[in-house]
């Protein structure tokens, strides 16, 4: 940038003649004395300082007058090969047109930089050559960073590695060089498809020159698993998080690189033993419905031997509430989902049970079931009382809504909202008795039906139509929680 303020605060802005350069050069002179950013200092054939700007006073702590005159290789650090290599330079700079190089410099004080250095080479109208343009940049501030980077890259807690748009290695952490298995002298400029299994490296080359046209900090192969490959031959699951990073050479790809064997082997032993709990849930609930089972056959063979009906009566009822319970377990263990039960589905397998276990008392009796499954689902330390409601109220209905043994029972499931469904149980039949109501009547099924709509979270409605009854009940379902 030009700034005129500056021209008069510069002092230490100097010049002595360097004759035979053309007009261009002069007013290239001039710029040097405006530009402090770099330190611009135009040269003689010989290498000796003719020019001296501003910025080149403040980079080198020189004043003009103290460096005018003098070879530049007085700005370079004190060795016996300051001399040669820089001459050497200023040959390199007029056989190639210019030259540019990195390298140390010196400032008054004693102290160092590193520099990026510009040599031009200025000639006269005949082509002679009359002189050079050095024009150098401080890189301290780059350095600085530079190191700073490489110092994070080195204390990350994982294994880091750079590498550029070609795919070879540019930087490296130790623990790059312990999970793969190389020594440092070897990854630099090897190529990183060298560090995964054979079978992902033809495809690599393209994923990431697709990740150079759309940069952003993101995980590799998402959904996919992810193959290390180390120097003697092994693999082991990583993953990989992937940073573009920009810099003077290009852009370049910073992965961060996790080995996850452990982790994987965490999972496997978790996976294995959910698998062993999943196995011995299943067979608890195989053989919780086989002796429920066992229970209904033994009701079932006691009432052959019982004469009295009120008897006969009592020991059928139990068979049913038995087999509501039995048939839980049937379901979990057929799902292998211990979490939770169908409604729908159970209403529609209980349904069938019931008519085929009443029998004769049945047949006259039609039951119209709208009960979608998938509808609604009640967790598992509801389901038993649950079963057991839906029992008391298709075997109320079923022996007592229709004395001449014909007429039809409704059942329907449906959802109230989000959070509760509601199950209706409804008959055109005689109702209840007058003289008692649900909550004190002498049937045992009736006492049972609010203590199980209690220990399901329900809310109990019994309606007496006259004719018929109509019970609904509305309930929480699966993950509303137990306050809903």
């Amino acid at each position: 940038m030009l700034n005129s303020a500056r021209k008069t605060n510069t002092p230490a802005t100097g010049s002595l003649p360097l004759p035979g350069i053309r007009e261009s050069d002069v007013c290239f002179d001039l710029l040097t004395r405006y530009v402090e950013d770099y330190a611009i200092i135009l040269l003689d054939a010989d290498g000796l300082v003719r020019s001296w700007n501003a910025g080149a006073e403040r980079m080198h702590g020189y004043l003009a007058i103290e460096v005018l005159g003098r070879h530049f290789s007085c700005l370079l650090p004190p060795s016996n090969s300051a001399y040669p290599q820089a001459m050497r330079q200023l040959a390199e700079a007029e056989q190639s047109g210019r030259h540019a190089v990195e390298h140390w410099h010196l400032r008054r004080d004693g102290s160092r930089f590193l520099a990026d250095i510009l040599l031009i080479p200025l000639r006269a109208d005949d082509g002679s050559l009359r002189g050079y343009a050095k024009i150098t940049r401080d890189l301290s501030h780059r350095k600085r960073l530079e190191d700073r980077f490489h110092q994070m890259v080195q204390e990350s807690p994982n294994a880091m590695i750079m590498i550029n748009g070609a795919g070879a290695i540019i930087l490296f952490n130790r623990l790059a060089e312990a999970m793969f298995g190389y020594p440092s002298d070897e990854l630099p400029g090897m190529r990183i498809e060298q560090l995964m299994p054979e079978r992902f490296r033809n495809r690599h080359g393209q994923l990431r020159q697709s990740f150079l046209r759309r940069p952003e900090a993101r995980p590799m192969g998402v959904g996919r698993d992810l193959y290390g490959l180390r120097k003697d031959g092994g693999e082991f699951p990583i993953e990989i998080g992937l940073n573009p990073i920009e810099t003077e050479a290009g852009p370049m790809v910073l992965a961060g690189i996790v080995d996850i064997t452990a982790r994987k082997q965490a999972q496997r032993q978790l996976e294995t033993a959910l698998q062993e709990k999943t196995t011995l849930l299943n067979e608890v609930h195989h053989r919780v419905k086989n002796n429920l089972q066992v229970i209904i056959s033994l009701l079932s063979m006691q009432g052959q031997y019982v004469r009295e009906d009120g008897a006969r009566s009592v020991l059928q009822d139990s068979q049913a509430r038995v087999r509501s319970m039995a048939l839980i377990h049937q379901l979990l263990y057929e799902r292998h989902d211990f979490s939770k039960v169908d409604l729908g589905e159970y209403l529609q397998r209980f349904n069938q049970l019931l008519l085929s276990s009443y029998g004769q008392l049945a047949g006259g009796v039609n039951i119209e079931l709208d009960a979608p499954t998938g509808l609604a689902c009640i967790e598992l330390q509801r389901a038993t009382p649950c079963g057991l409601l839906i029992n008391e109220l298709l075997t109320n209905a079923l022996k007592h809504a229709y004395p001449g043994g014909q007429g039809t029972i409704w059942m329907r499931l449906a959802r109230q909202d989000e959070r509760h469904a509601l199950l209706i149980v409804a008959d055109h039949g005689v109702g209840l008795p007058a003289a008692a109501p649900a909550a004190t009547h002498a049937s045992l099924g009736l006492q049972l039906m609010p203590m199980l709509a209690e220990q399901m979270g329900a809310r109990l409605e019994t309606l007496d139509n006259r004719p018929g009854v109509r019970v609904e009940v509305s309930f929480p379902v699966f993950g509303a929680g137990e306050g809903a």
